[in-house]
């Protein structure tokens, strides 16, 4: 067998001391045999043959690449080390589980640590035990040693003490215990520096756990004084961290002069900071103090390449530091969670302040509840079922809020409460969330937590409150609407949760950042000589609820940001007025009455008495007519970021296109990114949050559609601003507002009217399109009518159109417009200032199959046709399936 198959590795286990003796080891016979063992009635020896071969033949690779301990065991005893090699696998192995379950790690952390554990070399003479020596000299953790052994083919009665002698006159710190059956050579041994320990002790298992805790750091690290005496214990870095910040000089001195802070971190894995504290004497520190505070830096440094890379579980001691994030509960933390972590990636692997000064790129500290928490929620209530079928949104979410969270889920809320104080926003994060063609943008509920209250329990209540009713979120009638749209099945989702520190300053009563909003690398509708490549980026003040909100906000190409996108006349018009910030008067925020239940809606001015309010503003000069960075003078004040886009008061346009570049050329796909800006940083330097980045829709799948040769009197709508491809002429029914009824301040009755319709429509299974004044979806009302998804979920195009008194901005940057184009929904914005139009007057003479005080359905006797061309964004909408109609003299053109 040897010789068709070399490499093999070949062991003989003899059944009993006698079949060894009987055993002729010098016989050409066993040339083959790589180890003899004997049998001995110990189970455990098959797993020490194993781990055996197993360190042996890995050794050589591990220590080069994973710097992994070597421990030397020298014995020619085959009775002997049959019996201590398992049992020295067993402690191993039980020590390395135990410092991972103090530490807290990952279950990826876990398997690697379990694999970096010490590997066992056995040596039977002298030879073999200094070849391994000087091989893996830079990786001994220790060396175990008999007394005697062969050295130069005959047995030497101080083989054992001479290596000893060699051994500490290379390694003057390194742990060796020799072991024999004669207690006579104990004193010797410790005079020497070594251990000892008894072949024949009934407890050799126990006083070989002791050498490995006391000596090699497997254990809780002992603080003692030089006399002895125990001052205190670490199991795990954290407590070691914290002793060592308070340590008497005396102690440190004591611990470091023996290289016993260094043992202790090779015995952790932490190998390469081993070795670096290892060198380092006290004279190399101008004082204690240094030295301690050097020692505390490694270890921080450890503590951060642990969690690099990896999602790591929650430590409250590491919340102090920038960019952490962390695992609550186990599982998938969904497609928020997976956008937080890539950012996280980038940041740790780009270091953006190389290339970009006066301004830091950060993520805010975060927490993730994996959906383990949300699984077990269910199931133990039996949730399941009354959650698809049972009662309405508002039953099902006093439900959820009624049952308690896993114990030890709320153990660790209450931990991470306790290290931080700052205001709190807990989203969703499903499975199917921030998907590339299915984003489930906003569907899901986010809440925001002031975390003031000076009762730490109704602090936890409120953030477990959010927490379930996140979970309830995912059976809303918004959720299920969606769900029925895109032909996804709402038993296959799963909910993650994102706790976040929220970005901001507290201002008076209120805690906002100074610029919130969403930012893509890719812009449908480019102007000027900016291309689509360019990106966009849609800014307001305050949180960033307003944007994503549909709320009137300012736009600029990241690439050009002094480019203006709208003229002066539409800015004075289209500005942000008002604005969202977390009120902290409301430090028991009533969560079931909705995601806004702790907000505010402030006016601009609100925010005037900020320092940093010139940055934001522009005045608007009527004599000039003209705008004037700053908020001096009375003029309008109009939220255009003009000082920091314009006049470079800091690089933020500059950070915000780098981020989308590095993001879509790391994703391979166009990305959008939601962020929010502080100006008031305890650094002193600005900071930039990237709070989410997920893929664009970007539909790359076009069908040819020719509209240039197209004869638009036959068109009742057309559009040179649309999103969407193909070519149908299945829809016979037209939902659409009414010019002549419309009211701006009646837009929540008309999205009520408008819900009503589609529940008739949904009820025949048909599709429509929906035509109205300003943005479809806003939370302001003012800018449009403020429907949701599940009010319009048979839509099949969606129409935005200006109207002579009525001009707003389309819906670009909103959570609405992310869903409504995700599923190929056809999106026309129909501007005043373009060749688009809709013909009201064809729309007003076909026939009604239902009015209501602001709006129409219209049911066509044959079919309507749309063509989208994806490649120009333009569509059309022809008039009963494309018949070419006379233009009629009541039709009204928008220029």
């Amino acid at each position: 067998m040897k010789q068709i198959w070399p490499d093999i590795p070949i062991l003989l286990m003899a059944t009993n001391n006698s079949s060894l003796e009987k055993l002729d080891m010098d016989s050409p016979d066993l040339a083959a045999i790589d180890r003899v063992f004997v049998w001995n009635g110990y189970s455990k020896l098959f797993v020490g043959m194993i781990k055996y071969v197993e360190d042996l033949r890995n050794v050589q690779a591990d220590t080069l690449a994973g710097r992994v301990r070597v421990i030397l065991l020298i014995e020619d005893s085959v009775r002997f080390y049959s019996r201590f090699l398992p049992v020295l696998y067993k402690v191993v192995l039980k020590q390395t589980q135990t410092l991972i379950e103090e530490e807290k790690v990952t279950e990826t952390y876990k398997l690697l640590s379990i694999r970096a554990r010490p590997k066992i070399l056995l040596a039977s003479s002298y030879e073999e035990a200094q070849e391994l020596f000087d091989t893996y000299e830079g990786n001994l953790l220790a060396v175990i040693t008999d007394l005697r052994f062969p050295r130069r083919g005959v047995y030497d009665e101080e083989a054992g003490f001479d290596f000893l002698a060699m051994a500490k006159a290379r390694i003057p710190d390194l742990s060796i215990l020799v072991q024999s059956s004669e207690q006579a050579i104990r004193q010797k041994a410790y005079a020497m520096g070594a251990s000892f320990a008894d072949k024949n002790s009934e407890s050799l298992e126990m006083e070989l756990a002791t050498f490995l805790q006391e000596n090699l750091g497997f254990g809780a690290f002992r603080f003692c004084l030089p006399d002895g005496t125990e001052l205190n214990r670490a199991r795990n870095m954290k407590e070691f961290i914290d002793i060592l910040h308070v340590l008497p000089p005396e102690s440190l001195a004591y611990h470091a002069e023996r290289n016993h802070f260094s043992a202790w971190l090779m015995a952790r894995g932490e190998i390469l900071m081993a070795k670096v504290l290892r060198p380092y004497r006290i004279s190399d520190f101008p004082g204690l103090q240094a030295m301690r505070d050097f020692i505390v830096k490694i270890l921080d440094n450890v503590r951060k390449e642990k969690s690099r890379g990896i999602l790591p579980n929650f430590d409250e001691s590491m919340m102090r530091e920038e960019n952490y994030v962390s695992r609550l509960v186990d599982g998938s933390v969904g497609g928020k969670g997976r956008g937080i972590i890539f950012i996280r990636s980038l940041l740790e692997n780009l270091e953006f302040s190389r290339y970009i000064k006066g301004i830091d790129i950060k993520i805010p500290r975060t927490a993730f509840i994996g959906i383990d928490e949300f699984e077990v929620f269910l199931e133990t209530n039996n949730l399941w079922t009354s959650s698809f079928y049972g009662p309405q949104t508002g039953e099902l979410r006093r439900t959820f809020v009624s049952i308690p969270l896993s114990r030890p889920l709320v153990a660790k809320l209450k931990h991470f409460l306790a290290a931080t104080t700052k205001p709190l926003a807990v989203r969703s994060s499903g499975l199917f969330e921030d998907m590339l063609m299915v984003p489930f943008s906003g569907i899901y509920d986010t809440y925001i937590i002031p975390n003031n209250h000076p009762d730490p329990e109704v602090r936890l209540n409120q953030l477990c409150d959010a927490v379930r009713l996140i979970f309830a979120s995912l059976f809303s009638s918004e959720a299920r609407s969606y769900f029925e749209m895109t032909g996804y099945n709402l038993e296959e989702e799963r909910m993650a949760v994102v706790i976040q520190e929220l970005v901001g300053s507290t201002r008076g009563d209120y805690y906002y950042p100074h610029v919130s909003g969403v930012a893509q690398s890719y812009n449908y509708y480019p102007i000027s000589y900016s291309k689509p490549e360019d990106g966009l980026c849609v800014s307001a003040l305050g949180l960033g609820t307003w944007v994503v909100g549909g709320g009137a906000s300012h736009r600029f190409s990241p690439r050009y940001p002094k480019l203006d996108m709208v003229p002066p006349d539409q800015l004075l018009d289209n500005t942000q007025r008002n604005f969202h910030a977390l009120d902290l008067r409301r430090s028991m925020p009533e969560l079931l009455a909705g995601e806004m239940a702790s907000l505010a809606e402030l006016p601009i001015n609100a925010a005037s008495k900020d320092r940093k309010f010139s940055y934001l503003v522009s005045t608007w000069d009527a004599q000039d007519l003209r705008f004037v960075p700053g908020d001096s003078g009375k003029g309008t004040k109009v939220v255009d970021l003009a000082n920091i886009l314009k006049y470079d008061a800091l690089p933020f346009a500059e950070a915000i296109s780098m981020i989308l570049d590095v993001g879509a050329r790391s994703m391979g796909t166009p990305v959008e990114i939601e962020y929010a800006l502080n100006l008031d940083e305890p650094s002193g330097l600005p900071a930039l949050y990237v709070l989410q980045l997920k893929p664009l829709i970007n539909q790359q799948d076009r069908v040819d559609v020719d509209l240039e040769s197209l004869d638009r009197q036959s068109c009742f709508i057309y559009s040179d601003k649309a999103m969407g491809n193909g070519r149908f002429d299945d829809i016979r029914d037209i939902l659409w507002v009414d010019p002549e009824s419309f009211d701006r301040s009646r837009t929540v009755e008309m999205a009520g009217e408008i819900e009503e319709l589609n529940t008739l429509l949904r009820a025949e299974g048909r599709r429509y399109v929906l035509i109205g004044p300003g943005r479809w979806g806003t939370r302001d009302r003012w800018l449009g009518i403020p429907v949701t998804f599940a009010q319009i979920s048979r839509s099949r195009v969606i129409v935005e159109a200006d109207l002579e008194d009525f001009v707003v901005e389309s819906s670009l940057g909103s959570h609405f417009f992310h869903n409504v184009t995700s599923m190929n929904i056809g999106y026309l914005k129909v501007a005043k200032t373009d060749e688009g139009f809709v013909d009201w007057g064809w729309l007003r003479s076909m026939p009604c199959a239902r009015r209501t005080a602001h709006c129409r359905w219209t049911r066509l006797d044959s079919p309507v046709e749309v063509l989208m061309d994806g490649r120009t964004s333009k569509a059309a909408l022809l008039k009963r399936g494309g018949e070419k109609q006379a233009a009629e003299p009541w039709m009204e053109r928008l220029d």
